[in-house]
């Protein structure tokens, strides 16, 4: 699998493009249905089109203002992808216990940074964190 920071993908995905590469991470896992650089990047600039993630919203040229490079609707970015995966809405305590067909992405967030970072997995070490490589 991809990481984020992987030179070939389009700079916004290398800093913005973590729950992205978390959704990207399912179909290869259970699709067996292995990325390419290209193909993630011609997906995030088709979800930005369709306005499944946010793009540059205040015309600034840049995605770093608050609700920019964020995904709005996770079910049509699944769909978007080919991800045989159904969202169910909602945020759930990290312990709550997952169907065994179930998909989580977490949102760990560090109280000293204020920064968010998705990964897959519910404890340490994770089974994927898009930026490590």
């Amino acid at each position: 699998m991809l990481y984020q920071t992987d030179k070939d993908l389009l700079p916004v995905i290398q800093h913005y493009g973590c729950a992205f590469m978390c959704a990207a991470f399912a179909r290869e896992k259970y699709q067996n249905e292995p990325w390419t650089a290209q193909a993630l990047n011609s997906i995030w600039n088709i979800a930005v089109e369709n306005g499944i993630i946010t793009g540059d919203l205040n015309g600034d040229g840049d995605v770093d203002d608050g609700g920019e490079a964020e995904i709005q609707d996770w079910q049509k970015l699944a769909n978007l992808m080919g991800c045989k995966l159904r969202y169910i809405p909602g945020h759930f305590p990290i312990d709550s216990p997952l169907a065994e067909n179930a998909f989580s992405i977490c949102a760990w967030y560090n109280l000293n940074t204020k920064f968010t970072h998705f990964v897959v997995g519910t404890s340490k070490p994770v089974e994927y964190d898009p930026i490590r490589g």
